[in-house]
């Protein structure tokens, strides 16, 4: 396949970038000659397991270049300021520069990781987003936004770097275990919530579909999946407006993430539960009804999405909400849905209703 033949998304910024669906990875070498023509040094970041899977699928299109492979331990936790001086020491070793190209090869912890890596070293180098999860594909790679995590909160500490390129393959997805899956199953019915009700249907419609990773419908769900994000993106790049909707689940979810030390739930799983508590604080602000509310947990629990959370401390996690970086003056900024497809920024949540949302899906 040629470069003029794939597929492409492009994302209209300040600086444009395409996003190509169904790019092989053994051809990004050719892209990267193509465009990039003081490149000699190629820095791949990823986890091991990652590495194991696809390094060598995609160092077959780099061999013209120098390639240096660092590898970091898979897990939440290692979105670290520590992790990144150990990414920065490793990279300096290898002989980086500022001419180097950072290649984040995994789902949303290396993507964020050597995102953020790739927009301090050297004051910016220039980086590649190469997702190999549905969670990464659908959402985390595009948008340029890369963070490390902080103990007062999860990504307090991070940047707007947008790539130069997303290159997703979906055979990547091939190797993903249900739990992985799940992950990205969240983040695309979120993307059905705030703005397409036909996309929530078609997650409705073709759960058989979905569940046995029919090839089609998995290459349309991302598609369709990722066309939102990168059409919000599009409009607001800097999260001045329209891209906070982008957050619906997710006040909730960083909180919970944050109170469990990111062990015992997934980033998909915080959002899960996260829009469910979004939809019952809709509910009680007049947004969605009560049947909208039960269609959501119906859908979430098709696909083996939490829609509670065990023991936790709903003040506990009020207070997590304080570090969300939507609130402005002391007041939590949330994003609700209103019904099925669409979505509003709320300023006027008072901590008594967030409470009544957080103590309706925690189970003794």
């Amino acid at each position: 396949m040629s470069l003029a033949e794939l597929q492409k998304i492009e994302v209209t910024a300040a600086r444009s970038y395409p996003v190509f669906l169904g790019a092989p990875l053994e051809e990004l070498g050719e892209y990267l000659h193509s465009q990039f023509k003081d490149v000699e040094h190629i820095l791949i970041v990823t986890n091991q397991v990652v590495a194991e899977l696809y390094a060598e699928r995609l160092q077959k299109g780099l061999l013209d270049y120098r390639v240096n492979l660092l590898t970091v331990p898979a897990g939440e936790t290692e979105k670290s300021l520590e992790r990144l001086s150990q990414l920065t020491t490793a990279a300096l070793r290898c002989g980086a520069d500022r001419h180097t190209l950072v290649i984040a090869l995994g789902g949303g912890v290396i993507g964020d990781l050597a995102g953020f890596f790739a927009s301090v070293f050297m004051r910016g180098i220039r980086l590649i987003q190469v997702p190999t999860t549905l969670l990464a594909q659908v959402d985390s790679s595009i948008g340029g936004k890369v963070a490390v995590n902080h103990p007062a909160g999860k990504n307090i500490i991070g940047a707007f770097y947008p790539p130069r390129a997303v290159w997703t393959d979906f055979t990547t997805l091939e190797s993903l275990p249900w739990s992985e899956v799940e992950n990205g199953l969240a983040e695309s019915i979120k993307h059905a919530l705030i703005t397409d009700s036909g996309l929530f249907e078609f997650f409705e419609t073709q759960e058989e579909s979905i569940k046995q990773r029919d090839p089609v419908i998995w290459r349309e769900m991302v598609t369709r999946s990722s066309t939102v994000k990168v059409t919000i993106v599009s409009q607001d790049e800097q999260e001045q407006g329209l891209r906070a909707l982008l957050n619906l689940g997710h006040s909730f979810g960083h909180a919970l993430e944050t109170a469990m030390n990111y062990r015992g739930v997934t980033h998909g799983q915080g959002v899960s539960i996260g829009l469910v508590a979004a939809a019952y604080l809709a509910n009680a602000k007049g947004l969605m009804t009560g049947a909208e509310v039960d269609r959501i947990k119906h859908l979430l629990n098709t696909y083996g999405l939490p829609i509670e959370i065990k023991g936790q401390d709903p003040e506990v996690l009020l207070h997590l909400m304080q570090a969300d970086k939507k609130n402005q003056g002391g007041r939590k900024i949330l994003i609700l849905p209103q019904g099925t497809g669409q979505a509003v920024i709320a300023r006027d949540c008072t901590d008594a209703e967030i409470l009544d949302a957080w103590k309706q899906v925690i189970s003794v």
